[in-house]
């Protein structure tokens, strides 16, 4: 015992002479990282670039243009420094980034530029590519087959055989041509599911002579958004898109699979008309699909 305890002392000094000498060096350690590897669209990823040199080493960041880091859209940034022991500064400099394409993106390599003490000449420090996946927001595959659309209630036609030959009497006859045009001529009571249906035909027909993609966008939206007002009596076209979808969490009145579908509609549609986002073809036809699907569904539910 008493020889391990002579050792020990020498062990943990020669441990710090060790973290001495590698902090006390003239070169630069640089290191990129993010906090995640998987995004889906508009989403946003943490991206820090950490910093060790010593302290009276100039540094200077590369400038973004545009605010973009390749194909990544800068929110936010922020930075600090802290003092480190044997005369080294850290440095971490944090961005809020995001993407609006699909597909594997690459953060770029940056060049970050430095000065040891007593040089004239800037030297360079690369940081390495970070691969990202940036996923659509849309479901993979279309559901199950739409249900056929019932079709209006049918109503009561009068029989004038069996009129004529029940009742009696012109007086009676009149009344019954009266009651009969008073029948005709009320409009049929129109269901919800029906007017949105008729509805979203309607915005895609507009779209096919247009071209206005974003303009579609904005009319699926407003008709999906006016069909819940009528049958969940939910203010819907009033609210922001995430009032309404936090709303709609804690409801009863739609199971858990029609929430994940409304929520990737919703923020399908936001992407396009806030985000600037051109969605393609086969998104655009998957959108009107997913509204149709979402109305023929729930109409049972009310």
């Amino acid at each position: 015992m008493k020889i391990k305890n002579r050792i020990l002392p020498f062990i943990i000094l020669l441990f710090v002479f060790a973290a001495a000498y590698a902090e006390a060096g003239d070169d630069i350690t640089v290191r990129a990282r993010v906090d995640r590897r998987s995004i889906t669209i508009g989403d946003r990823i943490l991206f820090t670039i950490d910093l060790r040199a010593p302290r009276a080493t100039e540094i200077q960041m590369p400038l973004f243009s545009d605010n973009m880091i390749g194909e990544f859209e800068i929110k936010d940034s922020t930075s600090k420094t802290a003092a480190s022991l044997f005369g080294k500064k850290r440095y971490s400099y944090r961005y809020h980034i995001t993407a609006y394409t699909t597909g594997k993106r690459d953060i770029p390599q940056l060049d970050i530029k430095y000065k040891p003490k007593g040089s004239k000449d800037w030297l360079i420090r690369k940081t390495k590519a970070i691969p990202i996946d940036v996923l659509t927001v849309l479901p993979k595959e279309l559901p199950a087959d739409i249900k056929d659309i019932k079709g209006p209630a049918s109503y009561f036609e009068l029989n004038w055989i069996i009129i004529a030959g029940t009742l009696f009497g012109l007086g009676v006859l009149i009344a019954a041509i009266i009651i009969f045009i008073r029948i005709r001529s009320r409009k049929p009571i129109r269901l919800p599911h029906e007017t949105a249906l008729e509805e979203l035909e309607a915005a895609r027909s507009q779209l096919i002579n247009s071209g206005d993609v974003k303009e579609y966008f904005v009319g699926v939206s407003d008709c999906v958004r006016r069909y819940i007002e009528r049958v969940f009596t939910l203010k819907a076209p009033e609210m922001t898109s995430e009032e309404f979808l936090n709303s709609m969490r804690d409801s009863a009145a739609l199971v858990l699979w029609h929430k994940d579908l409304l929520k990737g509609f919703m923020n399908a549609c936001d992407l396009v008309k806030f985000a600037k986002y051109k969605p393609t073809g086969q998104e655009t036809e998957n959108l009107h699909v997913t509204a149709v699907k979402f109305v023929t569904e729930t109409k049972e539910t009310k």
